[in-house]
């Protein structure tokens, strides 16, 4: 039997994350953060994105924003798209190393549900706060509890990509409140690697509760993707923030 190595969290997943994103219109996604914004911010701004993975939406949103620096824990993420020229900086989302301001910060793709506890998020927060301009705005999706209730039901994903086979199994505990998503990746040489992702759902309202202790203003609470507002019962949120 082959040994299994355990990985750091986006240390060999970006391997395959082109792969396991082949069906995401980011462009689309980019046109939809850009008409939620327009109106809020002016379009010389400086923009920051959060956990920016490998800078493909990004590199899309630039069309609408073109001063953007992306941001993320791994450099793996960052680097595994060669082509994509946009500023990067490897950091934590929670230590931001900025002295200067943004006019625009945004994460996306459930980022923020990374941070596991309230007094993560809640530092997050502060220290965008910090780094944003007075009147910038803070947007930002996270995954709600019927998002990770419908994903469970479909257990495991196995697939191939550039000869390295992967296995995907997904796991949400509705007591803990953590989804886990645990990949298997077996590289060409027969080397195989665990990384293991663990998200928190929060309920909907504490939300609510750790922007306002924030000092944020909540503008607006989409259901993701759309122009109607966000629930308990949806199934992802997108939040639209300023600083006062």
């Amino acid at each position: 039997m082959k040994s299994v190595e355990k990985s750091n969290i986006y240390d060999k997943l970006p391997l395959i994350y082109e792969y396991l994103m082949k069906k995401i219109e980011y462009d689309v996604w980019a046109r939809y953060l850009n008409s939620i914004v327009q109106n809020k911010i002016k379009k010389d701004v400086k923009v920051l994105e959060l956990a920016a993975g490998n800078c493909t939406l990004a590199m899309n949103f630039t069309k609408y924003f073109p001063n953007i620096i992306a941001t993320d824990l791994s450099k793996n993420m960052l680097k595994s798209v060669v082509q994509n020229k946009t500023p990067k900086v490897c950091c934590e989302m929670t230590q931001l190393p900025f002295k200067n301001k943004f006019g625009l910060i945004y994460s996306t793709f459930d980022s923020l549900n990374y941070l596991t506890s309230k007094k993560k998020l809640l530092n997050l927060f502060k220290e965008v706060n910090g780094v944003l301009d007075r009147k910038g705005v803070f947007t930002f999706d996270v995954s709600l509890e019927k998002n990770s209730i419908n994903h469970s039901k479909v257990a495991e994903r196995i697939g191939k990509f550039k000869n390295i086979k992967y296995k995907q199994s997904s796991k949400y505990n509705p007591q803990s409140k953590i989804h886990t998503n645990t990949f298997l990746i077996e590289l060409p040489n027969g080397e195989i690697f665990k990384e293991i992702h663990k998200q928190k759902i929060f309920p909907f309202e504490t939300y609510f509760e750790v922007i306002y202790k924030s000092g944020f203003t909540i503008l607006e609470c989409y259901k993701a993707f759309t122009y109607s507002q966000g629930n308990k019962d949806s199934e992802r949120v997108q939040f639209i923030l300023r600083k006062d």
